[in-house]
Protein backbone atom coordinates (compact mmCIF):
# COMPACT_ATOMS: atom_id res chain seq x y z
CA UNK A 1 0.00 0.00 0.00
CA UNK A 2 1.56 3.29 -1.11
CA UNK A 3 1.38 6.25 1.24
CA UNK A 4 0.44 8.77 -1.47
CA UNK A 5 -2.90 8.78 -3.24
CA UNK A 6 -3.81 5.21 -2.31
CA UNK A 7 -6.71 3.41 -0.67
CA UNK A 8 -7.31 0.15 1.16
CA UNK A 9 -10.38 -1.98 1.86
CA UNK A 10 -11.09 -4.22 4.85
CA UNK A 11 -13.92 -6.78 4.88
CA UNK A 12 -15.47 -8.85 7.67
CA UNK A 13 -17.28 -11.69 5.89
CA UNK A 14 -19.76 -13.49 8.10
CA UNK A 15 -22.51 -16.03 7.56
CA UNK A 16 -25.29 -13.47 7.86
CA UNK A 17 -23.69 -10.46 6.21
CA UNK A 18 -20.63 -8.43 5.30
CA UNK A 19 -19.11 -5.38 6.96
CA UNK A 20 -16.53 -3.16 5.34
CA UNK A 21 -14.23 -0.24 6.07
CA UNK A 22 -12.43 1.71 3.36
CA UNK A 23 -9.76 4.38 3.81
CA UNK A 24 -8.30 6.89 1.34
CA UNK A 25 -4.68 7.81 2.07
CA UNK A 26 -2.96 11.02 0.99
CA UNK A 27 0.50 12.15 2.05
CA UNK A 28 0.74 9.50 4.80
CA UNK A 29 -2.53 10.49 6.50
CA UNK A 30 -6.06 9.11 6.18
CA UNK A 31 -7.85 11.68 4.07
CA UNK A 32 -11.23 9.94 4.00
CA UNK A 33 -12.83 6.82 5.43
CA UNK A 34 -16.18 5.07 5.15
CA UNK A 35 -18.00 2.21 6.88
CA UNK A 36 -20.82 0.17 5.37
CA UNK A 37 -22.52 -3.16 6.10
CA UNK A 38 -25.20 -5.38 4.59
CA UNK A 39 -26.99 -8.14 6.53
CA UNK A 40 -27.98 -10.90 4.13
CA UNK A 41 -27.48 -14.67 3.92
CA UNK A 42 -26.54 -14.22 0.25
CA UNK A 43 -22.83 -13.57 0.85
CA UNK A 44 -22.00 -12.64 -2.75
CA UNK A 45 -24.82 -10.08 -2.87
CA UNK A 46 -23.70 -8.63 0.47
CA UNK A 47 -20.07 -8.46 -0.71
CA UNK A 48 -20.94 -6.71 -3.96
CA UNK A 49 -23.25 -4.26 -2.20
CA UNK A 50 -20.65 -3.32 0.42
CA UNK A 51 -17.82 -2.97 -2.10
CA UNK A 52 -19.90 -0.88 -4.52
CA UNK A 53 -21.04 1.50 -1.78
CA UNK A 54 -17.56 1.94 -0.32
CA UNK A 55 -16.12 2.59 -3.78
CA UNK A 56 -18.77 5.24 -4.30
CA UNK A 57 -18.05 6.93 -0.97
CA UNK A 58 -14.25 6.79 -1.27
CA UNK A 59 -14.11 7.58 -4.98
CA UNK A 60 -11.70 4.74 -5.80
CA UNK A 61 -12.06 1.25 -7.21
CA UNK A 62 -10.79 -1.64 -5.10
CA UNK A 63 -9.16 -4.70 -6.63
CA UNK A 64 -7.92 -6.27 -3.37
CA UNK A 65 -9.01 -6.35 0.25
CA UNK A 66 -7.84 -7.49 3.68
CA UNK A 67 -10.18 -10.20 4.95
CA UNK A 68 -11.42 -11.36 8.35
CA UNK A 69 -14.60 -13.15 9.36
CA UNK A 70 -16.00 -16.67 9.45
CA UNK A 71 -13.24 -19.06 8.36
CA UNK A 72 -15.12 -22.15 9.54
CA UNK A 73 -13.77 -24.95 11.77
CA UNK A 74 -10.41 -24.21 13.41
CA UNK A 75 -7.63 -26.10 15.14
CA UNK A 76 -5.15 -24.71 17.67
CA UNK A 77 -1.92 -26.15 19.04
CA UNK A 78 1.23 -25.09 20.86
CA UNK A 79 4.32 -26.56 19.22
CA UNK A 80 7.90 -26.75 20.52
CA UNK A 81 10.78 -27.03 18.04
CA UNK A 82 14.37 -27.92 18.99
CA UNK A 83 17.51 -27.31 16.91
CA UNK A 84 21.02 -28.42 17.94
CA UNK A 85 24.37 -27.58 16.35
CA UNK A 86 27.77 -29.25 16.98
CA UNK A 87 29.37 -25.92 17.91
CA UNK A 88 28.39 -22.31 18.46
CA UNK A 89 26.06 -21.18 15.69
CA UNK A 90 24.88 -17.65 14.92
CA UNK A 91 21.09 -17.92 14.77
CA UNK A 92 19.48 -16.37 11.70
CA UNK A 93 15.95 -15.69 10.50
CA UNK A 94 16.30 -18.73 8.24
CA UNK A 95 16.77 -20.94 11.30
CA UNK A 96 13.53 -19.66 12.82
CA UNK A 97 11.69 -20.06 9.51
CA UNK A 98 12.93 -23.64 9.27
CA UNK A 99 11.47 -24.39 12.70
CA UNK A 100 8.15 -22.84 11.67
CA UNK A 101 8.21 -25.00 8.55
CA UNK A 102 8.27 -28.12 10.72
CA UNK A 103 4.88 -27.27 12.27
CA UNK A 104 2.47 -29.47 10.33
CA UNK A 105 -1.22 -28.82 9.85
CA UNK A 106 -3.89 -31.45 10.43
CA UNK A 107 -5.34 -33.01 7.31
CA UNK A 108 -7.52 -30.55 5.33
CA UNK A 109 -6.34 -27.60 7.44
CA UNK A 110 -3.92 -24.77 6.71
CA UNK A 111 -2.03 -22.42 9.08
CA UNK A 112 -3.30 -18.84 9.21
CA UNK A 113 -1.24 -17.59 12.16
CA UNK A 114 1.93 -19.03 13.69
CA UNK A 115 3.04 -16.83 16.58
CA UNK A 116 6.26 -17.24 18.62
CA UNK A 117 5.63 -17.50 22.36
CA UNK A 118 9.24 -17.78 23.54
CA UNK A 119 12.79 -18.66 22.52
CA UNK A 120 15.39 -20.38 24.73
CA UNK A 121 19.05 -21.28 24.36
CA UNK A 122 21.37 -22.82 26.98
CA UNK A 123 22.90 -19.41 27.66
CA UNK A 124 19.80 -17.22 27.30
CA UNK A 125 16.23 -17.93 28.36
CA UNK A 126 12.89 -16.45 27.32
CA UNK A 127 14.25 -14.19 24.59
CA UNK A 128 12.00 -11.97 22.48
CA UNK A 129 14.13 -12.81 19.45
CA UNK A 130 17.08 -15.19 19.07
CA UNK A 131 18.30 -13.74 15.76
CA UNK A 132 21.94 -12.73 16.01
CA UNK A 133 22.52 -14.72 19.19
CA UNK A 134 25.20 -17.46 19.10
CA UNK A 135 24.67 -20.77 20.85
CA UNK A 136 24.62 -24.55 20.32
CA UNK A 137 20.86 -25.02 20.68
CA UNK A 138 17.58 -23.19 20.05
CA UNK A 139 14.29 -24.28 21.63
CA UNK A 140 11.31 -22.35 20.28
CA UNK A 141 7.66 -22.45 21.29
CA UNK A 142 4.98 -21.38 18.83
CA UNK A 143 1.22 -21.15 18.95
CA UNK A 144 -0.44 -22.10 15.67
CA UNK A 145 -3.98 -21.46 14.50
CA UNK A 146 -5.27 -23.54 11.57
CA UNK A 147 -8.49 -23.25 9.57
CA UNK A 148 -10.43 -25.63 7.36
CA UNK A 149 -9.44 -25.77 3.66
CA UNK A 150 -12.97 -26.46 2.44
CA UNK A 151 -14.42 -23.38 4.14
CA UNK A 152 -11.59 -21.27 2.76
CA UNK A 153 -12.31 -22.49 -0.80
CA UNK A 154 -15.95 -21.47 -0.34
CA UNK A 155 -14.88 -18.03 0.88
CA UNK A 156 -12.47 -17.59 -2.04
CA UNK A 157 -15.33 -18.50 -4.40
CA UNK A 158 -17.46 -15.72 -2.89
CA UNK A 159 -14.62 -13.23 -3.36
CA UNK A 160 -14.11 -14.24 -6.99
CA UNK A 161 -17.81 -13.79 -7.73
CA UNK A 162 -17.63 -10.33 -6.14
CA UNK A 163 -14.56 -9.55 -8.32
CA UNK A 164 -12.25 -8.86 -5.38
CA UNK A 165 -8.90 -10.49 -4.63
CA UNK A 166 -7.77 -11.20 -1.05
CA UNK A 167 -4.62 -9.36 -0.03
CA UNK A 168 -4.31 -11.22 3.29
CA UNK A 169 -6.47 -13.15 5.79
CA UNK A 170 -6.57 -12.49 9.54
CA UNK A 171 -8.42 -14.43 12.23
CA UNK A 172 -10.82 -12.16 14.16
CA UNK A 173 -9.23 -12.83 17.58
CA UNK A 174 -5.77 -12.04 16.18
CA UNK A 175 -7.04 -8.69 14.90
CA UNK A 176 -8.98 -7.83 18.06
CA UNK A 177 -5.92 -8.49 20.22
CA UNK A 178 -3.85 -5.96 18.31
CA UNK A 179 -6.37 -3.23 19.14
CA UNK A 180 -8.00 -4.12 22.47
CA UNK A 181 -5.36 -5.89 24.51
CA UNK A 182 -3.41 -3.74 26.97
CA UNK A 183 0.23 -4.64 27.70
CA UNK A 184 0.61 -6.70 30.87
CA UNK A 185 -3.01 -7.81 30.95
CA UNK A 186 -4.23 -11.16 29.68
CA UNK A 187 -7.50 -11.02 27.76
CA UNK A 188 -10.18 -13.55 26.80
CA UNK A 189 -12.25 -13.32 23.62
CA UNK A 190 -15.65 -14.91 23.10
CA UNK A 191 -17.09 -14.67 19.60
CA UNK A 192 -20.70 -15.80 19.19
CA UNK A 193 -21.12 -16.15 15.46
CA UNK A 194 -23.92 -17.52 13.37
CA UNK A 195 -22.24 -20.90 12.87
CA UNK A 196 -19.44 -21.13 15.44
CA UNK A 197 -18.65 -20.28 19.04
CA UNK A 198 -14.97 -19.46 19.40
CA UNK A 199 -12.98 -18.61 22.53
CA UNK A 200 -9.36 -17.73 23.16
CA UNK A 201 -7.01 -16.31 25.78
CA UNK A 202 -4.12 -14.04 24.77
CA UNK A 203 -1.06 -12.99 26.73
CA UNK A 204 1.58 -10.43 25.77
CA UNK A 205 3.37 -13.16 23.82
CA UNK A 206 0.35 -14.43 21.92
CA UNK A 207 -2.53 -16.93 22.17
CA UNK A 208 -2.18 -19.62 24.84
CA UNK A 209 -5.61 -21.21 24.38
CA UNK A 210 -8.15 -21.32 21.59
CA UNK A 211 -11.30 -23.39 21.23
CA UNK A 212 -14.11 -23.46 18.70
CA UNK A 213 -17.42 -25.30 18.67
CA UNK A 214 -19.85 -25.69 15.77
CA UNK A 215 -22.76 -24.02 17.51
CA UNK A 216 -24.08 -20.54 16.91
CA UNK A 217 -26.97 -18.20 16.24
CA UNK A 218 -28.24 -20.21 13.30
CA UNK A 219 -28.80 -23.20 15.60
CA UNK A 220 -31.00 -21.08 17.83
CA UNK A 221 -32.90 -19.78 14.81
CA UNK A 222 -33.42 -23.35 13.59
CA UNK A 223 -34.77 -24.33 17.02
CA UNK A 224 -37.22 -21.39 17.04
CA UNK A 225 -38.29 -22.25 13.49
CA UNK A 226 -38.82 -25.89 14.39
CA UNK A 227 -40.67 -25.43 17.69
CA UNK A 228 -42.91 -22.55 16.54
CA UNK A 229 -43.54 -23.92 13.04
CA UNK A 230 -42.35 -20.83 11.16
CA UNK A 231 -39.83 -20.24 8.38
CA UNK A 232 -36.15 -19.81 9.12
CA UNK A 233 -36.13 -16.19 7.90
CA UNK A 234 -39.15 -15.30 10.05
CA UNK A 235 -37.53 -17.02 13.02
CA UNK A 236 -34.34 -15.01 12.47
CA UNK A 237 -36.25 -11.74 12.26
CA UNK A 238 -38.33 -12.45 15.37
CA UNK A 239 -35.27 -13.64 17.30
CA UNK A 240 -33.47 -10.37 16.62
CA UNK A 241 -36.56 -8.41 17.62
CA UNK A 242 -37.67 -10.01 20.89
CA UNK A 243 -34.97 -12.38 22.22
CA UNK A 244 -33.82 -11.56 25.76
CA UNK A 245 -32.25 -13.32 28.73
CA UNK A 246 -34.25 -11.13 31.11
CA UNK A 247 -37.88 -12.04 30.29
CA UNK A 248 -40.70 -10.41 32.23
CA UNK A 249 -44.18 -11.63 33.14
CA UNK A 250 -45.70 -9.14 30.70
CA UNK A 251 -43.88 -10.92 27.88
CA UNK A 252 -46.65 -13.59 28.00
CA UNK A 253 -49.15 -10.95 26.91
CA UNK A 254 -46.98 -9.39 24.21
CA UNK A 255 -47.22 -10.87 20.71
CA UNK A 256 -43.83 -11.68 19.23
CA UNK A 257 -44.99 -10.70 15.74
CA UNK A 258 -48.21 -9.41 14.25
CA UNK A 259 -48.28 -12.31 11.76
CA UNK A 260 -48.27 -15.02 14.47
CA UNK A 261 -50.25 -15.87 17.57
CA UNK A 262 -47.36 -16.83 19.88
CA UNK A 263 -45.98 -14.39 22.45
CA UNK A 264 -42.53 -13.02 23.26
CA UNK A 265 -42.44 -15.43 26.22
CA UNK A 266 -42.92 -18.39 23.86
CA UNK A 267 -39.83 -17.31 21.93
CA UNK A 268 -37.73 -16.68 25.02
CA UNK A 269 -38.63 -20.07 26.49
CA UNK A 270 -36.47 -21.38 23.63
CA UNK A 271 -33.83 -18.64 23.80
CA UNK A 272 -33.03 -18.80 27.53
CA UNK A 273 -32.25 -22.56 27.73
CA UNK A 274 -30.15 -22.30 24.57
CA UNK A 275 -27.98 -19.52 26.01
CA UNK A 276 -27.84 -21.21 29.41
CA UNK A 277 -26.36 -24.31 27.80
CA UNK A 278 -24.02 -22.13 25.72
CA UNK A 279 -22.71 -20.28 28.78
CA UNK A 280 -22.23 -23.55 30.64
CA UNK A 281 -20.29 -24.88 27.65
CA UNK A 282 -18.06 -21.79 27.65
CA UNK A 283 -17.44 -22.20 31.37
CA UNK A 284 -16.60 -25.89 31.06
CA UNK A 285 -14.18 -25.33 28.17
CA UNK A 286 -12.41 -22.30 29.62
CA UNK A 287 -12.42 -22.86 33.39
CA UNK A 288 -8.96 -24.45 33.65
CA UNK A 289 -7.38 -21.85 31.35
CA UNK A 290 -9.00 -18.92 33.13
CA UNK A 291 -7.62 -20.23 36.41
CA UNK A 292 -4.15 -20.64 34.86
CA UNK A 293 -3.86 -17.37 32.94
CA UNK A 294 -6.21 -15.12 34.95
CA UNK A 295 -7.57 -12.84 32.22
CA UNK A 296 -8.50 -9.35 33.41
CA UNK A 297 -11.19 -8.79 30.77
CA UNK A 298 -13.56 -10.75 28.56
CA UNK A 299 -14.30 -9.19 25.17
CA UNK A 300 -17.57 -10.29 23.65
CA UNK A 301 -18.19 -10.11 19.87
CA UNK A 302 -20.46 -11.60 17.21
CA UNK A 303 -24.12 -11.36 16.37
CA UNK A 304 -25.10 -13.62 19.26
CA UNK A 305 -23.50 -11.22 21.72
CA UNK A 306 -26.16 -8.59 21.04
CA UNK A 307 -28.87 -10.37 23.02
CA UNK A 308 -30.19 -8.43 26.00
CA UNK A 309 -28.93 -9.56 29.41
CA UNK A 310 -25.99 -11.66 28.20
CA UNK A 311 -23.30 -9.32 29.54
CA UNK A 312 -24.70 -9.42 33.09
CA UNK A 313 -25.00 -13.21 33.15
CA UNK A 314 -21.43 -13.68 31.87
CA UNK A 315 -20.09 -11.20 34.44
CA UNK A 316 -21.85 -13.13 37.23
CA UNK A 317 -20.65 -16.48 35.88
CA UNK A 318 -16.95 -15.60 35.46
CA UNK A 319 -16.57 -12.67 37.89
CA UNK A 320 -14.51 -10.88 35.21
CA UNK A 321 -15.34 -7.50 33.62
CA UNK A 322 -17.16 -7.93 30.30
CA UNK A 323 -16.78 -5.64 27.29
CA UNK A 324 -19.36 -6.07 24.53
CA UNK A 325 -18.31 -4.65 21.16
CA UNK A 326 -20.43 -3.47 18.24
CA UNK A 327 -20.93 -5.76 15.26
CA UNK A 328 -18.53 -3.70 13.14
CA UNK A 329 -15.80 -3.70 15.82
CA UNK A 330 -13.83 -6.49 14.13
CA UNK A 331 -13.61 -4.84 10.72
CA UNK A 332 -12.75 -1.50 12.35
CA UNK A 333 -9.99 -3.25 14.28
CA UNK A 334 -8.75 -4.80 11.03
CA UNK A 335 -8.59 -1.36 9.43
CA UNK A 336 -6.65 0.00 12.40
CA UNK A 337 -4.29 -3.01 12.33
CA UNK A 338 -3.55 -2.57 8.60
CA UNK A 339 -2.93 1.15 9.10
CA UNK A 340 -0.58 0.55 12.03
CA UNK A 341 1.27 -2.21 10.18
CA UNK A 342 2.45 0.42 7.67
CA UNK A 343 3.67 2.78 10.38
CA UNK A 344 7.33 2.33 9.49
CA UNK A 345 6.58 3.16 5.85
CA UNK A 346 4.66 6.27 6.88
CA UNK A 347 7.52 7.41 9.10
CA UNK A 348 9.98 6.83 6.25
CA UNK A 349 7.73 8.71 3.83
CA UNK A 350 7.35 11.68 6.18
CA UNK A 351 11.10 11.71 6.79
CA UNK A 352 11.65 11.70 3.03
CA UNK A 353 9.29 14.66 2.65
CA UNK A 354 11.14 16.51 5.42
CA UNK A 355 14.44 15.90 3.65
CA UNK A 356 12.88 17.13 0.46
CA UNK A 357 11.65 20.29 2.16
CA UNK A 358 15.12 20.99 3.47
CA UNK A 359 16.49 20.54 -0.02
CA UNK A 360 13.77 22.76 -1.46
CA UNK A 361 14.63 25.40 1.13
CA UNK A 362 18.20 25.29 -0.05
CA UNK A 363 17.05 25.61 -3.64
CA UNK A 364 14.79 28.54 -2.75
CA UNK A 365 17.90 30.55 -1.97
CA UNK A 366 19.42 29.69 -5.35
CA UNK A 367 16.31 30.53 -7.38
CA UNK A 368 14.90 33.60 -5.68
CA UNK A 369 14.53 36.42 -8.20
CA UNK A 370 15.40 39.65 -6.41
CA UNK A 371 13.31 42.19 -8.21
CA UNK A 372 10.16 44.11 -7.70
CA UNK A 373 7.98 41.73 -9.68
CA UNK A 374 9.17 38.52 -8.03
CA UNK A 375 7.52 35.43 -9.44
CA UNK A 376 8.15 32.51 -7.11
CA UNK A 377 10.72 30.55 -5.18
CA UNK A 378 10.40 27.05 -6.67
CA UNK A 379 10.98 27.33 -10.43
CA UNK A 380 8.38 24.67 -11.32
CA UNK A 381 4.79 25.35 -12.34
CA UNK A 382 2.22 22.53 -12.77
CA UNK A 383 -0.06 22.97 -15.78
CA UNK A 384 -3.77 23.26 -15.04
CA UNK A 385 -4.62 21.24 -18.17
CA UNK A 386 -3.48 18.03 -16.51
CA UNK A 387 -5.08 18.36 -13.05
CA UNK A 388 -8.59 18.55 -11.63
CA UNK A 389 -8.52 22.18 -10.53
CA UNK A 390 -11.93 21.97 -8.87
CA UNK A 391 -10.74 19.61 -6.13
CA UNK A 392 -9.24 21.19 -2.97
CA UNK A 393 -6.95 18.14 -2.68
CA UNK A 394 -5.13 19.28 -5.84
CA UNK A 395 -3.99 22.47 -4.14
CA UNK A 396 -3.01 20.60 -0.98
CA UNK A 397 -0.85 18.33 -3.14
CA UNK A 398 0.73 21.37 -4.86
CA UNK A 399 1.59 22.94 -1.50
CA UNK A 400 3.11 19.65 -0.27
CA UNK A 401 5.43 19.74 -3.28
CA UNK A 402 6.60 23.29 -2.57
CA UNK A 403 4.67 24.73 -5.53
CA UNK A 404 4.11 28.51 -5.39
CA UNK A 405 2.76 29.16 -8.90
CA UNK A 406 0.31 27.45 -11.23
CA UNK A 407 0.40 27.70 -15.02
CA UNK A 408 -3.05 28.12 -16.59
CA UNK A 409 -3.71 27.77 -20.33
CA UNK A 410 -6.71 29.58 -21.84
CA UNK A 411 -7.58 28.61 -25.43
CA UNK A 412 -10.32 30.30 -27.43
CA UNK A 413 -10.56 27.66 -30.17
CA UNK A 414 -9.32 30.13 -32.81
CA UNK A 415 -5.61 30.55 -32.14
CA UNK A 416 -5.41 26.78 -31.60
CA UNK A 417 -7.98 24.19 -32.59
CA UNK A 418 -9.12 23.60 -29.03
CA UNK A 419 -11.17 25.32 -26.34
CA UNK A 420 -9.81 24.97 -22.80
CA UNK A 421 -9.75 26.93 -19.58
CA UNK A 422 -11.60 30.21 -19.52
CA UNK A 423 -12.01 33.33 -17.43
CA UNK A 424 -14.57 31.70 -15.13
CA UNK A 425 -12.25 28.78 -14.45
CA UNK A 426 -9.41 31.23 -13.77
CA UNK A 427 -11.61 33.09 -11.29
CA UNK A 428 -12.49 29.81 -9.55
CA UNK A 429 -8.81 28.81 -9.33
CA UNK A 430 -7.97 32.21 -7.84
CA UNK A 431 -10.61 31.63 -5.13
CA UNK A 432 -8.90 28.35 -4.17
CA UNK A 433 -5.23 29.38 -4.50
CA UNK A 434 -3.41 32.33 -2.93
CA UNK A 435 -0.16 31.74 -4.81
CA UNK A 436 0.99 33.04 -8.18
CA UNK A 437 -1.20 32.47 -11.28
CA UNK A 438 0.78 32.27 -14.53
CA UNK A 439 -1.75 32.58 -17.39
CA UNK A 440 -1.01 31.81 -21.06
CA UNK A 441 -3.55 33.37 -23.42
CA UNK A 442 -3.71 31.27 -26.57
CA UNK A 443 -6.28 33.64 -28.07
CA UNK A 444 -6.63 35.60 -31.31
CA UNK A 445 -7.43 38.91 -29.57
CA UNK A 446 -5.08 39.16 -26.56
CA UNK A 447 -5.89 42.85 -25.93
CA UNK A 448 -9.52 41.87 -25.26
CA UNK A 449 -8.67 38.82 -23.11
CA UNK A 450 -5.87 40.50 -21.10
CA UNK A 451 -8.10 42.76 -19.01
CA UNK A 452 -10.48 39.93 -18.18
CA UNK A 453 -7.58 37.68 -17.15
CA UNK A 454 -6.12 40.38 -14.89
CA UNK A 455 -9.49 41.04 -13.27
CA UNK A 456 -9.97 37.30 -12.71
CA UNK A 457 -6.70 37.06 -10.76
CA UNK A 458 -3.77 36.56 -13.17
CA UNK A 459 -0.37 37.64 -11.81
CA UNK A 460 1.53 36.92 -15.01
CA UNK A 461 -0.04 37.15 -18.48
CA UNK A 462 1.76 35.34 -21.31
CA UNK A 463 0.62 36.46 -24.76
CA UNK A 464 0.89 34.50 -28.00
CA UNK A 465 2.87 35.63 -31.06
CA UNK A 466 1.29 36.33 -34.44
CA UNK A 467 -1.88 37.74 -32.90
CA UNK A 468 -3.75 40.98 -33.53
CA UNK A 469 -3.37 43.62 -30.81
CA UNK A 470 -0.21 42.12 -29.28
CA UNK A 471 1.51 45.47 -28.54
CA UNK A 472 -1.67 46.91 -27.06
CA UNK A 473 -2.07 43.85 -24.85
CA UNK A 474 1.52 44.25 -23.57
CA UNK A 475 0.78 47.83 -22.52
CA UNK A 476 -2.51 46.83 -20.85
CA UNK A 477 -0.73 44.24 -18.69
CA UNK A 478 2.19 46.56 -17.81
CA UNK A 479 -0.16 49.38 -16.77
CA UNK A 480 -2.00 47.00 -14.45
CA UNK A 481 1.25 46.30 -12.58
CA UNK A 482 1.24 42.62 -13.55
CA UNK A 483 4.05 40.65 -15.21
CA UNK A 484 3.86 40.29 -18.98
CA UNK A 485 5.51 37.79 -21.30
CA UNK A 486 5.34 36.33 -24.79
CA UNK A 487 5.25 32.65 -25.77
CA UNK A 488 7.67 31.76 -28.56
CA UNK A 489 6.34 28.85 -30.62
CA UNK A 490 8.69 26.04 -31.80
CA UNK A 491 8.60 27.28 -35.41
CA UNK A 492 8.96 31.00 -34.54
CA UNK A 493 12.39 32.70 -34.71
CA UNK A 494 13.71 34.80 -31.84
CA UNK A 495 13.95 37.78 -34.18
CA UNK A 496 10.19 38.43 -34.00
CA UNK A 497 10.68 39.55 -30.38
CA UNK A 498 13.28 42.19 -31.27
CA UNK A 499 10.94 45.19 -31.03
CA UNK A 500 9.28 44.22 -27.73
CA UNK A 501 11.99 42.33 -25.83
CA UNK A 502 12.85 45.27 -23.55
CA UNK A 503 9.20 45.53 -22.44
CA UNK A 504 8.92 41.89 -21.38
CA UNK A 505 9.26 40.32 -17.96
CA UNK A 506 9.38 36.84 -19.45
CA UNK A 507 9.85 34.88 -22.64
CA UNK A 508 8.20 31.46 -22.55
CA UNK A 509 9.77 29.05 -25.01
CA UNK A 510 7.24 26.50 -26.26
CA UNK A 511 8.92 23.10 -26.65
CA UNK A 512 5.75 21.65 -28.24
CA UNK A 513 3.07 22.98 -30.56
CA UNK A 514 0.49 25.00 -28.59
CA UNK A 515 -2.68 23.09 -27.78
CA UNK A 516 -2.66 19.51 -26.51
CA UNK A 517 -0.87 18.24 -23.41
CA UNK A 518 1.40 15.18 -23.44
CA UNK A 519 3.45 16.01 -26.58
CA UNK A 520 7.13 15.09 -26.86
CA UNK A 521 9.82 17.67 -26.16
CA UNK A 522 11.37 19.34 -29.25
CA UNK A 523 15.15 19.33 -28.73
CA UNK A 524 15.58 22.19 -31.24
CA UNK A 525 14.29 24.69 -28.67
CA UNK A 526 17.40 24.20 -26.51
CA UNK A 527 19.32 26.36 -29.02
CA UNK A 528 16.65 29.08 -28.67
CA UNK A 529 16.97 28.99 -24.88
CA UNK A 530 20.74 29.40 -25.15
CA UNK A 531 20.34 32.26 -27.65
CA UNK A 532 17.86 34.09 -25.39
CA UNK A 533 20.19 33.59 -22.43
CA UNK A 534 23.11 35.08 -24.40
CA UNK A 535 20.98 37.99 -25.66
CA UNK A 536 19.81 38.83 -22.15
CA UNK A 537 23.36 38.81 -20.83
CA UNK A 538 24.79 40.79 -23.75
CA UNK A 539 22.27 43.64 -23.59
CA UNK A 540 21.59 43.62 -19.83
CA UNK A 541 17.92 42.76 -20.21
CA UNK A 542 15.75 41.65 -17.27
CA UNK A 543 13.36 39.08 -18.75
CA UNK A 544 13.41 35.52 -17.44
CA UNK A 545 13.23 32.41 -19.62
CA UNK A 546 10.54 29.78 -19.04
CA UNK A 547 9.90 26.56 -20.97
CA UNK A 548 6.56 24.82 -21.50
CA UNK A 549 5.91 21.40 -23.07
CA UNK A 550 7.34 17.90 -22.76
CA UNK A 551 9.09 18.63 -19.46
CA UNK A 552 10.24 15.56 -17.53
CA UNK A 553 13.22 14.70 -15.32
CA UNK A 554 15.56 14.43 -18.35
CA UNK A 555 14.40 17.36 -20.49
CA UNK A 556 14.29 19.59 -17.41
CA UNK A 557 18.04 19.17 -16.85
CA UNK A 558 18.69 20.03 -20.51
CA UNK A 559 16.63 23.22 -20.13
CA UNK A 560 18.47 24.28 -16.98
CA UNK A 561 21.81 23.67 -18.71
CA UNK A 562 20.72 25.87 -21.64
CA UNK A 563 19.81 28.80 -19.39
CA UNK A 564 16.12 28.39 -18.45
CA UNK A 565 14.79 29.96 -15.24
CA UNK A 566 11.29 28.42 -14.99
CA UNK A 567 9.66 25.22 -16.20
CA UNK A 568 6.01 24.28 -16.79
CA UNK A 569 5.18 20.57 -16.41
CA UNK A 570 1.82 18.90 -16.87
CA UNK A 571 1.61 15.23 -17.86
CA UNK A 572 4.83 14.24 -16.06
CA UNK A 573 3.71 15.65 -12.71
CA UNK A 574 0.11 14.49 -13.07
CA UNK A 575 1.09 10.86 -13.76
CA UNK A 576 3.74 10.65 -11.02
CA UNK A 577 2.85 8.35 -8.07
CA UNK A 578 4.64 10.73 -5.67
CA UNK A 579 4.04 14.38 -6.59
CA UNK A 580 6.61 16.03 -4.24
CA UNK A 581 9.37 13.68 -5.40
CA UNK A 582 8.40 14.33 -9.02
CA UNK A 583 8.78 18.08 -8.42
CA UNK A 584 12.16 17.42 -6.82
CA UNK A 585 13.28 15.41 -9.87
CA UNK A 586 12.65 18.46 -12.11
CA UNK A 587 14.86 20.81 -10.10
CA UNK A 588 18.47 21.46 -11.13
CA UNK A 589 20.93 18.91 -9.78
CA UNK A 590 23.08 20.40 -7.04
CA UNK A 591 26.74 19.67 -7.54
CA UNK A 592 28.55 18.59 -4.38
Amino acid sequence: MRMLDSAFLCLDIGTCGVRGVACRVRNAIIDKSAVYSVDDFDTVFALKSVIDELERQIGRRFDTAYITGNFGPSYFCISTQNNKWPSDHKITAADVKAQIGKITAPENYFPMHIIPLRYDTPRMHNMLSPIGHSDRQLVSTFSALFFNNEQMHILLGFLRQAHIQPDAFYAPHFIMTSVHKKPGNNIMFIDMGAENLSMSIWTDRGPVWHSARAIGGNDLTEEISKQLWISFLDAERIKRSVATLRPTEMARFSPADSAYAFSCADVNEIVVPFYTNLINQIKTDSEAYIEKYNPTEIVLTGGGAKIDGLTNILAETFDIPITKLDTDATVRALSEFIWDSHKSQRIAYIARIQRQKRRLKKLFKLFRFRKKKKLLSVPIMPSSLCFDMMRPETYTMFSAGGIRAIHIDIMDGLYVDRIAGGIEELRKIRSMWNGHLHVHLMTEAPDIWANDAINAGADTVILSTNTVGLRKAIQIVKKSGKRVGIALNPDSPISILKTVLRDLDEVMVMAVRPGAAGQEFNDNVLQKISALYATRKKYGLKFIISVDGGINSETAQACWASGANLLVSGSYLASAPDFPLAVLSLLPKIKN
